[in-house]
């Protein structure tokens, strides 16, 4: 794309941005992930700043509120806007951890079909805020009460899912924000263990109950990927002690893992394989070092 059409999509960005905090002025309703990027982007647009010498997106996040029949529901609109945007698409997803993990992914779905129908160089970011309003009225029927809550977390424990499993994920890349950031949530969100290596290759492990792990692996392959596929799955019978639950766990809590990174070309860069092979030993996990890069291409599906 042209570095005109990217200025005058940079342009629109801000437009859209000033016009989002006068619709969402209360504080924690509209949050910037950094602040000096909006004044990048403002520079590069003034004519201050060459394009070039833009490399961070515009990123934030806007609360949405709604009550009805005295309940009410509060969803999260999480944003990163290429350079080209509104010319390509935005990178969103939402945060509703008040509704049903069935729920959430039914409504996630039919908010990237409304994205689809959005027509390319259109803001979309405000029309989508104006959708997820409204669709919110809707969930606010399916609310988890505290006994739900409770029943959302023993559905696991129902016959056939009680085992514990540890997943390891072999991506062509992982380089997206956005993606790191809805892995990490994902994981968080689901109590795994485990890690999200970026950079190229990608390595993710998840480790806890399967049921756990395949929400996880089904929300992860949905994502726009090159390639991405499941290297290994571990899978063992969940003890009842909580000693042996936690003797099944090799990793910590969910986190992405940062090691020294080599650059390559662009935006390209690997984590220090050496390092990695040293901490997968450390977690008693050396084996899967040659499974993963010996790994044959075929056992890796083209994304969706």
């Amino acid at each position: 794309m042209s570095s005109e059409k990217c200025l005058q999509g940079l342009e629109l960005q801000l437009i859209e941005v000033e016009m989002l905090k006068s619709m969402y002025p209360n504080p924690g309703e509209f949050d910037l992930d950094d602040p000096t990027t909006l004044e990048l982007v403002k520079a590069v647009v003034s004519g201050e700043l060459e394009l070039t010498g833009l490399e961070s997106r515009l990123g934030y996040s806007i609360k949405v509120t709604v009550e009805s029949n005295k309940k009410i529901l509060v969803a999260e609109l999480v944003c990163n806007l290429p350079h080209e945007y509104p010319f390509v698409r935005p990178q969103i997803y939402t945060r509703v951890p008040e509704i049903s993990r069935e729920r959430h992914r039914q409504l996630r779905e039919e908010m990237n079909n409304e994205l689809e129908n959005i027509v390319e160089g259109e803001l979309a970011v405000g029309v989508l805020l104006e959708w997820l309003k409204e669709r919110l009225y809707t969930e606010v029927n399916y609310l988890l009460s505290e006994p739900s809550k409770k029943s959302e977390e023993k559905r696991c424990l129902e016959p056939g899912r009680d085992t514990f499993s540890r997943m390891w994920i072999f991506s062509h890349h992982i380089y997206s924000k956005v993606k790191r950031l809805e892995i990490l949530d994902w994981g968080k969100e689901l109590k795994l263990h485990g890690f999200c290596m970026p950079g190229k290759p990608g390595i993710i492990c998840a480790e806890g109950m399967t049921c756990d792990v395949e929400e996880f692996w089904h929300r992860v392959r949905r994502l726009s990927w090159k390639k991405i596929g499941i290297v290994e799955q571990e899978v063992f019978p969940w003890p009842e002690s909580s000693e042996g639950k936690s003797a099944l766990y090799k990793f910590q809590q969910f986190d992405e893992l940062v090691l020294d990174a080599r650059g390559g070309k662009g935006r390209e860069y690997h984590m220090d394989l050496g390092q990695f092979s040293k901490y997968l030993e450390q977690h008693n996990s050396g084996h899967i070092f040659n499974t993963l890069f010996g790994l044959d291409s075929k056992n890796v599906e083209d994304g969706v």
